[in-house]
């Protein structure tokens, strides 16, 4: 069935429209919305990156990437690109950092306690650059400064030996096991019934969204997280027999699997205008790729939570579509599996 729109209301009643114009969906699981914490990552490109490690703090171990381009604001609440939302001496937004073509500028926005790069106090409002290893601390936080450089073309005295291209499925298999991690595949076991076999001898992590009795009965439809380290053979095996078979859609997610699927189980029941609820089936590629440019601020902050990236196929398969959580809508960038590992096509929010 075609449904030209769906609604989904938290639990305060505070309901909102998804558009989903011509886009053809089938349906199956329940949910109850809250209100998804936002962590805004970046998109990738040519030049300097900035990487802040997180040595101490609430969120210790973590990271935040700023590619150039791309400032990220940090902060306490969820205005913020990066948000810390348990470091009670950190400001709503306390300070920037972007790429820009002298280097990295870290700037305080006017925050309550300050920030400090290498113990000296930064004047509110006031910008400094960054260099390699200096210490920036913010509230409770201390961030580790790692500036990766391009590397500078090598001289070439005398003819090199040309390398053997990869297949587009090997260029696949290794962008999912470097620049995509942490990664997580979404899969669907209704599409077809070699998705579950091979879902039970992967021997990685996983869980059905379902639960319950009615879940233990759709076992064999139901759509399954499952985690994908970067060594994992489960990737080759998804790749050569699942990608552009609408298996399902794969997500760069830093959060441990059990509140990854807290946050995709409130979107699998939607709500009809005439009131009626239904199951919808995000995780199909067919859908996602098509809905997700249409979204709205809000229905953008529901979808990706605490997702950097969606991926998935293109209706081309040589074609791999990445979905990012831009400040005004929702970026998307196409990388060709036939050609160098490059967006062919960047479509701004």
């Amino acid at each position: 069935m075609t449904f030209p729109c769906y609604s989904a209301c938290s639990p305060a009643g505070a309901g909102f429209q998804f558009r989903l114009r011509d886009v053809r969906i089938a349906l199956c699981v329940p949910w109850s919305v809250t209100s998804p914490r936002k962590v805004k990552e970046i998109c990738t490109a040519d030049v300097t990156r900035v990487v802040l490690q997180i040595q101490a703090g609430p969120q210790a171990g973590k990271s935040v990437r700023i590619e150039p381009g791309e400032p990220v604001r940090i902060g306490r609440r969820n205005i913020a690109d990066f948000v810390l939302p348990d470091d009670p001496h950190m400001s709503s937004l306390h300070f920037m950092v972007e790429v820009e073509d002298k280097g990295a500028v870290l700037r305080d926005l006017a925050s309550r306690n300050g920030t400090t790069v290498n113990g000296r106090s930064i004047a509110p409002a006031a910008a400094i650059f960054l260099a390699h290893g200096d210490l920036i601390v913010a509230g409770e936080t201390r961030f580790l400064v790692e500036i990766v450089a391009p590397e500078p073309e090598p001289l070439v005295e005398e003819p090199a030996t040309e390398p053997v291209p990869l297949t587009p499925q090997q260029k696949l298999i290794a962008m999912l096991r470097s620049d995509f991690q942490p990664l997580y595949a979404l899969l669907d076991a209704a599409a077809e019934p070699s998705v579950l076999k091979a879902i039970f001898e992967s021997k990685e992590q996983y869980q059905s969204l379902f639960e319950g009795p009615q879940g233990a009965q759709l076992a064999h439809f139901a759509p399954y997280l499952v985690r994908l380290p970067a060594e994992s053979p489960f990737i080759t095996t998804l790749v050569e027999q699942g990608w552009g078979k609408n298996w399902g859609v794969y997500v760069t997610c830093g959060e441990p699997l059990d509140r990854l699927r807290h946050h995709f189980r409130q979107l699998l029941m939607v709500k009809l205008p005439d009131r009626e609820q239904v199951y919808f089936r995000f995780y199909d590629p067919r859908v996602l790729r098509l809905f997700l440019p249409t979204c709205n601020t809000q229905q953008i902050r529901l979808l990706f939570g605490p997702i950097q990236y969606y991926i998935m196929e293109d209706e081309k398969p040589d074609i791999l579509l990445r979905f990012s959580n831009k400040q005004r809508g929702v970026g998307r960038r196409k990388f060709s599996l036939d050609a160098p590992a490059t967006p062919v096509m960047a479509q701004p929010a």
